[in-house]
């Protein structure tokens, strides 16, 4: 596992690349698209081990923090969903240049799955798109995440989500979320129709999901396939509690695993 930052000298970007365990490594590379605020602490955990097993099974792995997330450079009002397809395109040229991949795989969770969905639209050679619980309704997920209307407790008690700021930055679960991102959520109705010239997996919760459907979903050429799987998991990755308890959904990282396995050379 390698730390570094990459991108532009003036706005460096975090990443960490996992370089593959087997012998003989893969000639796909695998880029992790993570969700936003409260999600991705949720998640971190998951995406983590989720690389560790690609890893193992002979990828080059790599994931990494968007602008205004995390280690890489901003504010956390610098994330905007056009910032973090550009961030996302800038870590599929890092890995391409840091392995010797001839193939390149997004994997998004949540708003990272969205992210990956547009990226694919701009992205070059990408073989495989695999959106894991997608947000495919954006002014939805700005009312979740402007959390006057959220039902949420912690410790029965109710818990406050949501600050205003002079500057119109609105603090959701301790995440700010500016002004330019709530403008591009809420203009967001589906991230579709898409295309590109790989496979897409579009993994879901539970039947009633719609996602799959929402996105519209359509290869380049008309002959790549998409693949729609339902993998329940326990819980919600926008819960918050007392202990800030990560998710890690063993049966959905086996499953894309095994998916990933058999479909990425």
């Amino acid at each position: 596992m390698n730390a570094l930052f990459f991108g532009s000298s003036d706005t460096p970007l975090y990443g960490v690349y996992h370089p593959p365990k087997a012998r003989s490594g893969r000639r796909t590379g695998i880029v992790l698209c993570a969700p936003f605020g409260q999600e991705y602490m949720r998640s971190h955990r998951a995406f983590r081990q989720l690389a560790l097993m690609l890893a193992k099974a002979g990828y080059h792995v790599f994931r990494f923090d968007y602008r205004g997330t995390g280690d890489s450079w901003g504010e956390g009002d610098a994330f905007t969903l056009r910032g973090a397809v550009d961030d996302t395109l800038l870590a599929m040229e890092e890995l391409r240049d840091t392995a010797d991949v001839s193939e390149i795989a997004l994997v998004g969770l949540r708003l990272g799955a969205t992210v990956a969905a547009l990226a694919a639209q701009e992205a070059e050679d990408l073989s495989h798109l695999i959106l894991w619980d997608p947000i495919v309704d954006g002014p939805s997920y700005a009312d979740a995440l402007a959390g006057s209307v959220h039902d949420r407790t912690v410790g029965g008690a109710a818990q406050t989500l949501t600050r205003s700021t002079p500057a119109g930055i609105v603090h959701a679960m301790g995440f700010p979320v500016g002004a330019a991102l709530r403008d591009e959520l809420q203009s967001l109705r589906t991230p579709g129709p898409l295309r590109h010239g790989g496979q897409t997996l579009v993994v879901l919760p539970d039947e009633g999901d719609m996602a799959a459907d929402a996105l519209g979903l359509e290869s380049g050429d008309g002959t790549a396939s998409t693949e729609r799987a339902v993998v329940p998991v326990s819980g919600r990755w926008d819960e918050v509690d007392n202990w800030g308890s990560a998710m890690i959904p063993q049966n959905a990282i086996r499953f894309l695993v095994d998916w990933i396995q058999n479909r990425a050379r």
